[in-house]
């Protein structure tokens, strides 16, 4: 009896473990301490908030506060004893948290609260400080970019979504000490970047460089067996390296040119069970992008 109520409580404790599964945003620049090291500040992501921690000299960890933020927090930095900013990716904004009344006054402390937002581009990730401004990463759109408060803003407006050659990353630039009076604040500027989905920002030791990653390329590459490659992106007009070059039969690695096949797509030919008219072997049709 002892062994099945231990097997049932066992299999109650799995199914109710498996009913929570994690989706929030991944985080990138979760935690970050004050300047004196004193204080702890981690981004709790599914909960929507930051939460801070004193740091004894011991290196132990003691929970002062817990501050509401915007959607799924993913990234903090301090930018001063008295201010943290904290990227929302949800949100798709910027919480400015006012911590100046996390001072030791007999183990007392106050609460800190969000001073003010930022809104910037969609998703956005990351966040340095370099020579006195704010750097953002988010994606080359989002309502923010186009709105009317920030139409004279360098490097903002339409994001041309369906126009070849356009950047799909941006960097939100933002004054610190001064981010822009009216709602939502104002950037200095936004700079473009030819890639997607924007991530990591670092700063190089002078502060005179500021470096963003890009986790996707945008040029989406892979990597296709000659054969099947469309008319123009051959190394020669009928390719390379051929199937016949390793002992294959030539009919059936030959490229078979059809009128009718337009100016960017070949037949293949393979051993099948049909006959082609114009060419003799049997062949198995094979088009780009199919």
């Amino acid at each position: 009896m002892v062994a099945l109520a231990l097997a049932c409580a066992l299999f109650v404790s799995t199914a109710q473990a498996a009913d929570f599964v994690a989706s929030e945003s991944g985080p990138v620049r979760p935690m970050a301490l004050s300047p004196d090291g004193s204080m702890l500040y981690a981004v709790n992501t599914p909960d929507n908030r930051l939460e801070i921690f004193t740091v004894s000299d011991a290196g132990t960890l003691a929970p002062v506060a817990s501050v509401p933020v915007g959607l799924e927090p993913v990234a903090v930095a301090v930018r001063n004893a008295a201010e943290v900013w904290v990227v929302n990716h949800l949100s798709d904004s910027v919480s400015i948290v006012n911590t100046s009344a996390l001072t030791d006054a007999g183990e007392e402390y106050e609460v800190p609260f969000v001073a003010r937002t930022l809104l910037v581009g969609d998703e956005p990730r990351d966040i340095v400080f370099a020579q006195g401004r704010a750097f953002i990463t988010t994606a080359h759109r989002g309502q923010q970019r186009t709105h009317a408060s920030i139409a004279d803003v360098p490097g903002a407006g339409d994001p041309q979504l369906h126009t070849a050659g356009i950047g799909r990353a941006d960097v939100w630039v933002f004054e610190a000490e001064q981010p822009g009076s009216g709602v939502g604040g104002r950037p200095l500027r936004i700079v473009e970047l030819f890639g997607d989905t924007p991530r990591a920002l670092a700063v190089s030791p002078d502060g005179e460089t500021v470096y963003a990653a890009v986790f996707h390329s945008g040029n989406q590459t892979s990597v296709i067996h000659e054969g099947v490659m469309c008319r123009g992106f051959e190394d020669t007009p009928r390719g390379k390296f051929r199937r016949r070059h390793l002992g294959a039969p030539a009919w059936q690695s030959a490229l078979h040119r059809r009128p009718d096949a337009g100016p960017v797509c070949n037949r293949i030919a393979q051993r099948s069970g049909r006959q082609d008219p114009a060419h003799g072997p049997p062949v198995a049709e094979h088009r780009c992008g199919r």
